[in-house]
């Protein structure tokens, strides 16, 4: 298995959104339960058009993750917030989606932020744990779900 972490392309728009929808819809049952209505709700802002246009934001650092030739994740932050982080359910566990965080910790080092921050769903929060992130303060809401606050010092 080869994982390759790229600065994602305007071409990549349609991969990408499939990607994020795929591991909304299908990964993250701990926090939607299947409910359509929190679906749509997440779903809303994850079209083609709305990743051309975070492609395009100069203020943003978005990366793909490619494995074995085929894009199966995609990162995005912006100053010191990671905004996306999302990988294809059969790229779970496969070390894609460490990788691309790392990618964007590294960016973010590069910057000279001394901290990273996100808002962690339910279904990842033992992921950015695992990876040093650590609660900030009590949940909140966005989409009708729970997120978790989280940050992790950079080195």
């Amino acid at each position: 298995m080869t994982i390759h972490i790229r600065s994602a392309q305007t071409g990549d728009a349609t991969t990408i959104c499939t990607v994020i929808r795929r591991s909304i819809t299908e990964c993250c049952m701990d926090d939607h339960h299947g409910d359509a209505g929190l679906m749509e709700a997440w779903l809303r802002n994850k079209t083609v058009a709305s990743v051309e246009t975070w492609l395009q934001d100069t203020e943003a650092h978005c990366i793909v993750g490619d494995r074995d030739g085929a894009t199966q994740g995609f990162g995005m932050s912006r100053g010191d917030q990671v905004l996306l982080c999302y990988v294809t359910p059969e790229a779970r566990f496969t070390g894609l989606g460490k990788a691309l965080l790392q990618a964007l910790e590294r960016h973010a080092m590069a910057q000279g932020l001394s901290t990273l921050r996100l808002e962690s769903t339910r279904t990842a929060e033992a992921f950015y744990r695992r990876n040093g992130f650590l609660p900030t303060g009590p949940a909140v809401r966005a989409f009708g779900l729970q997120g978790l606050p989280m940050s992790k010092a950079m080195r």
